[in-house]
């Protein structure tokens, strides 16, 4: 593997692989440099060539034995390529990883992204696409999303974007939903993407105009990502979230995107399924 190599993130040319992540079909907004330096404490990166092909590492020491792993908010680990990925490719980094890792552990949408090796577990998700027009989404009249909208709107609360990272990390503290430093983290990347204009935080507001429920989504190559939602007790009773997530569906519909619920795994089954959102499955890869 003469061509393939690892480099640590301070040795990265990030012009070359934000362009690499940028063409590549999979291309997801987990790819790139500043949402990699954003969120991972320690992060390298395995390039074939110049650049033709990268995967991110989010990397951890344990009394310096690495290890790979998620970081909390960076959800999603792939091989990045302006070209076609072949499965030599994928076996190729995948050994040099297992090389070079005592353990790995990551998620990854990519059912190629394994090793003979592996072992694996399958979850799984929604995702919906917003081009169609709001009024043809599927709420019938008696299900369990209109139950949901109908308590949000009886219970006098309304939406709005333009929240500042501290408004969401705020509500993050006070709900004790993050600890200091994913606080931290958080404050990072919302205020580096919406600096990007890539990031916006929406907010769900009850009639004293206090925020009680708050979601930071972050777009890329055409994808919605749920990055972090909040809520409070008083949001969770009227149910606000789910009244927030229809406002966001409601104000992108007609446009070229597909908004990822994986950021909400927890809300239940029928609200996607009514929402008309598609299931697809993801992949915890343990090496």
């Amino acid at each position: 593997m003469p061509d393939i190599r690892i480099i640590n993130n301070e040795d990265i040319d990030t012009i070359l692989w934000d362009r690499c992540v940028a063409r590549s079909q999979n291309g997801d907004v987990f790819g790139y440099s500043w949402f990699l330096d954003s969120v991972c404490k320690n992060w390298g990166g395995i390039v074939k060539g110049n650049y033709r092909a990268v995967m991110p590492l989010p990397l951890h020491s344990f009394f310096g034995i690495p290890s790979v792993k998620n970081y909390k908010f960076h959800s999603k680990t792939d091989i990045y390529s302006s070209g076609e990925i072949g499965k030599k490719t994928i076996n190729d980094f995948l050994r040099l990883l297992k090389s070079y890792a005592k353990t790995v552990k990551i998620t990854s949408e990519n059912p190629d992204l394994k090793h003979d090796t592996s072992k694996i577990k399958i979850f799984d998700s929604w995702k919906l696409d917003l081009i169609r027009p709001y009024k043809d989404i599927n709420h019938s009249e008696t299900g369990f999303v209109i139950k949901q909208l109908n308590s949000s709107e009886s219970n006098n609360v309304f939406f709005n974007t333009g929240i500042l990272p501290n408004g969401i990390t705020l509500l993050s503290t006070l709900t004790k939903s993050l600890n200091r430093k994913d606080t931290d983290t958080l404050r990072r990347l919302a205020a580096v993407s919406l600096r990007k204009n890539l990031g916006q935080i929406y907010g769900a507001f009850n009639n004293h105009n206090r925020l009680i429920a708050a979601v930071l989504f972050i777009s890329s190559h055409y994808k919605v990502n749920i990055i972090h939602a909040v809520q409070t007790k008083e949001a969770e009773s009227k149910k606000a979230l789910y009244g927030l997530i229809d406002y966001y569906i409601k104000t992108h519909s007609e446009k070229a995107l597909t908004l990822d619920f994986f950021g909400l795994n927890y809300f239940p089954e029928p609200f996607f399924k009514e929402m008309g959102a598609v299931k697809y499955p993801w992949y915890q890869v343990k090496v």
